[in-house]
């Protein structure tokens, strides 16, 4: 699985630094940046084999980003971090297409089993979706 990679998206850079630890401890690539913009700057054409979200409040909100979003969920799994209470995110995530959405604070454990579900099964599914 080392050559999996998996995207972290988030603007805390503690997020990101815990995410991308835990990840590379299960086997994988990790990369991480601070916002959407970037991950799509940094990432078109080649897609990573699964993208993590720390969604912020409002992130799934505008048309654009939604826009985005969906394009991302189509092609790869993406999972979403909410807060707690983020009930708007979290529908906005399901209803375009994210694999997951799991709610802060994270079970570490929970986490990495999506993860790797996403990699080991998205991989064949990305192509097709």
């Amino acid at each position: 699985m080392a050559d999996k990679t998996v995207f972290i998206v988030s603007e805390d850079p503690a997020i990101r630094d815990l995410l991308s630890g835990l990840v590379v401890a299960a086997g994988l690539r990790a990369e991480a940046l601070p916002s959407m913009e970037m991950w799509f700057e940094t990432t078109v054409p080649e897609l990573p084999d699964c993208l993590v979200l720390d969604a912020s409040v409002g992130d799934l909100v505008e048309p654009e980003r939604l826009a985005e979003f969906a394009w991302a969920c189509a092609r790869i799994p993406v999972v979403v971090l909410v807060h707690r209470g983020a009930v708007q995110t979290a529908v906005q995530a399901l209803k375009h297409g994210a694999m997951d959405v799991l709610q802060k604070p994270l079970r570490v454990e929970i986490l990495l089993e999506r993860i790797k579900q996403a990699v080991v099964e998205g991989g064949d599914e990305g192509a097709t979706r």
